[in-house]
């Protein structure tokens, strides 16, 4: 087991060492994760994408792996089912009762050759979002994918409330797909599968007492659902319109998190997970100067794991894990960058909200002191959760 010794900077050689070796195997206890795979090469990918190494080819191969590798096993995955639905009656014959994306591993074996008809074989919304965003990471351009299919899909998942279901049949329904459902829309610039307005009426049917955003209307505010709303909100272009006056009631929430790390919900303990999901929601309400980021790194670096690299839940933790070693970076990534203003643009280079069009999307890397080497963590973008520059080189692309 690796311990923390409360270092002050960031171990790029063990963190590379962690996120490769967790590409090629996982302990046992990732066993119970086997369903949901695809999550876990897209924590180790985009945690690889924001230590810079992605671009080093030749290194990924004598690590006895590669992008191309990585790529066709997320195009694996794809899937189509066959669901008779009046919602995915199109004009275009050949997307009728066609429900498309992908799932999260391959843990239901061999697909059967006709599996437009197996009832089991259905994709998943989160799935298709992570698979979407790491073969961006991964320098592809989506040539493989049916982007027509993954829109029209979107729309059987929407329900009357504005919400999104995660699968077609038998599945749950709140913010997180909803957030899931603006991602996709966002990266391949095309909203045909949402309808906006109830998706903006779920959210505001979600806002709490407090400021805060729940998974669902009359349940508890929370700091993963409170980043889902304003992330889908800011990927929407309907910050402003939506939050008005009870922006600072939010932003207040958000601060009133801190310990020394962040906590998900009053009461609880920190945790390095909610230092993204709190830091990344004030970076988007361009507020995060108000934590004292001094503090809150100081915690996710306690909880940094020297030997084996990445990152534990909490301090003192024993061992480290993909989800929170990922979003430990994540934050460590926007807590480096010189401003807190963000824009959501589309691929056209306009702006969909209201702040400074003078902003560089790209916004400049401090060069910190924080390890031998002088290295730096990549620029996050802070609404998709990936590399800033993958989404703006897709776009320039011709996607």
């Amino acid at each position: 087991m690796g311990t923390s010794n409360h270092t002050t900077t960031i171990q790029f050689e063990q963190h590379l060492r962690y996120f490769l070796l967790s590409l090629r195997k996982l302990p046992e206890q990732c066993s119970k994760l086997d369903s949901n795979r695809l999550t876990l090469v897209h924590f180790a990918v985009h945690s690889l994408d924001l230590l810079g190494f992605l671009e080093d080819e030749d290194h990924l191969f004598r690590c006895g792996t590669s992008k191309e590798a990585i790529i066709n096993w997320i195009y694996s995955l794809q899937t189509s089912t066959c669901i008779p639905d009046e919602r995915l009656v199109s004009e275009d014959c050949e997307l009728d009762n066609k429900y498309y994306g992908f799932k999260g591993g391959t843990y239901l074996g061999e697909v059967p050759h006709n599996s437009l008809s197996w009832e089991y074989d259905h994709a998943h919304i989160a799935m298709t979002y992570t698979a979407i965003c790491t073969l961006i990471a991964l320098g592809d351009d989506l040539g493989q994918l049916d982007k027509k299919s993954v829109i029209h899909s979107l729309k059987v998942l929407q329900q009357q409330d504005g919400s999104f279901q995660c699968a077609p049949v038998g599945s749950e329904n709140d913010m997180r797909f909803l957030y899931c459902a603006c991602a996709i829309s966002y990266v391949l610039n095309d909203w045909r599968g949402v309808n906006i307005s109830k998706a903006i009426e779920y959210i505001r049917s979600c806002h709490t007492y407090d400021g805060a955003f729940s998974l669902l209307p009359g349940q508890e505010g929370h700091g993963g659902s409170t980043f889902c709303a304003v992330a889908a909100l800011f990927l929407m272009g309907k910050i402003d319109e939506v939050l008005g006056s009870r922006r600072k009631e939010l932003i207040h929430w958000c601060v009133m998190r801190q310990m020394q790390g962040m906590q998900g919900r009053p009461n609880k303990q920190e945790d390095t997970c909610y230092s993204f999901w709190i830091g990344g929601t004030l970076r988007l309400l361009e507020s995060d100067h108000l934590l004292d980021q001094k503090a809150l790194n100081a915690f996710v670096m306690d909880c940094q794991i020297d030997c084996v690299g990445g990152f534990s839940k909490l301090r003192n933790g024993l061992s480290p894990d993909l989800l929170h070693s990922f979003y430990s970076l994540a934050w460590l990534s926007l807590s480096t960058t010189s401003t807190s203003k963000e824009r959501s643009i589309n691929p056209d280079g306009s702006n969909m909200n209201s702040f400074d069009d003078t902003t560089n999307a790209k916004n400049e890397i401090i060069q910190t002191q924080q390890n031998k080497t002088n290295m730096s963590l990549s620029n996050l973008h802070s609404a998709l959760g990936i590399r800033q520059e993958r989404v703006e080189m897709y776009w320039n692309n011709g996607a």
